[in-house]
């Protein structure tokens, strides 16, 4: 049998993250147009400010008539929290602190394998999207060699998406 290696994608410069304010017709099927019109924060996070925890339940299924237990699938969860940098005397370089004030719904979104160089998010392109609230803005202790960052955790409102494609215009 002939081993093969499959190539693999740096995820490091390749993945974008987007704020859609409010709603979109279908989160598994965002347009071109609603991607467009969000606002990205990729380039305002920091390397691990989209800190994403899922987990699924597993339900023990164990019968009388058998010596095996099964499993079925349970619950979903997913806790997201943001980290970003701010400037208070810069608005042009303050769009996330802004964006993201607290108690504003949207949908967030993360690119995948997006082209470094990449300017507009078109159909076919990957993306996992979760309809969000946000939470109260911390601003992050001092730290030697490091910028001013915001901590923000947000409330999940609705189901996380799979991976899924941006959709042809309609």
């Amino acid at each position: 049998m002939t081993l093969i290696q499959p190539s693999a994608v740096p995820s490091l410069g390749t993945r974008r993250v987007v704020f859609i304010e409010g709603t979109v017709a279908n989160i598994k099927a965002i347009t071109p147009a609603e991607m467009n019109g969000g606002v990205e924060v990729s380039c305002y996070l920091t390397r691990q400010g989209l800190a994403v925890t899922q987990d699924q339940t597993k339900i023990q299924d164990g019968r009388y008539c058998s010596p095996q237990t099964l499993q079925l699938e349970g619950t979903e969860s997913i806790d997201v929290t943001l980290q970003y940098t701010y400037n208070l005397n810069t608005p042009a370089d303050d769009v996330a602190r802004l964006t993201l004030e607290r108690g504003v719904s949207g949908i967030l979104v993360e690119l995948l394998q997006i082209d470094e160089d990449q300017e507009e998010f078109a159909t076919g392109d990957f993306y996992w999207a979760v309809a969000i609230r946000t939470g109260k803005q911390f601003p992050v202790a001092v730290e030697e060699n490091a910028v001013d960052r915001i901590s923000q955790p947000v409330f999940i409102r609705g189901r996380a998406t799979d991976i899924v494609q941006i959709a042809a215009a309609a």
